[in-house]
């Protein structure tokens, strides 16, 4: 479901600030720490934590054109990229932070130091469940969110998750904004 509400600028920030406050009142509510340090150490890490997920995603589409075929990868990419097509800059950029503030609140700083690593992948991965076409890819979303949890285990940090899945979320939906203009150019 999440893979769709990026095309929607309010659904987009309303879902944030659903996520996020359920999120926070859990923090509070269980007296979990909520450690959100700015600094040198949790950008760093933050922009090697969306190198390395946007590396597997690579990995992962190079995975399924060997083994599937090209054209069916580029299927696979093309019916995601489709809900990204028309987005603008704008929604780009708010997109790619509203994903890191409201779900990394709420499945990192809530959910997983509640419940732990493997319940908040998988919640995650439920989250971002779509329909037919896309299926593959919301089953995949299961280790976006297992890294995006190693990234918060390792650091202690939730500002470096929210580097690592605001940078890949703004980056993929460049990505698949151009791979949709390419596509629909007459060869």
């Amino acid at each position: 479901m999440l893979f769709y509400i990026k095309k929607f600028l309010s659904l987009e920030i309303a879902v944030t600030l659903l996520l996020g406050g359920l999120g926070y009142w859990g923090i509070r509510w269980k007296g979990l720490p909520l450690e959100l340090a700015p600094g040198s150490r949790a950008i760093i890490l933050g922009f090697a934590g969306a190198f390395w997920l946007t590396l597997w995603t690579l990995l992962v589409q190079y995975g399924y054109a060997v083994l599937k075929g090209k054209a069916y990868a580029q299927r696979l990419t093309g019916s995601l990229a489709k809900e990204y097509a028309q987005t603008g800059a704008l929604q780009i950029i708010l997109g790619g932070l509203t994903a890191a503030c409201g779900e990394e609140i709420f499945f990192r700083g809530f959910v997983q130091q509640a419940w732990g690593l493997i319940p908040a992948s998988l919640l995650f991965m439920l989250a971002h469940f779509g329909k037919r076409d896309i299926r593959v890819v919301s089953l995949w979303s299961i280790f976006q969110g297992f890294y995006l949890g190693l990234f918060f285990l390792w650091s202690k940090n939730l500002l470096v998750p929210m580097i690592a899945h605001g940078l890949f979320d703004f980056g993929g939906m460049i990505y698949f904004r151009n791979f949709m203009s390419r596509a629909e150019k007459p060869a």
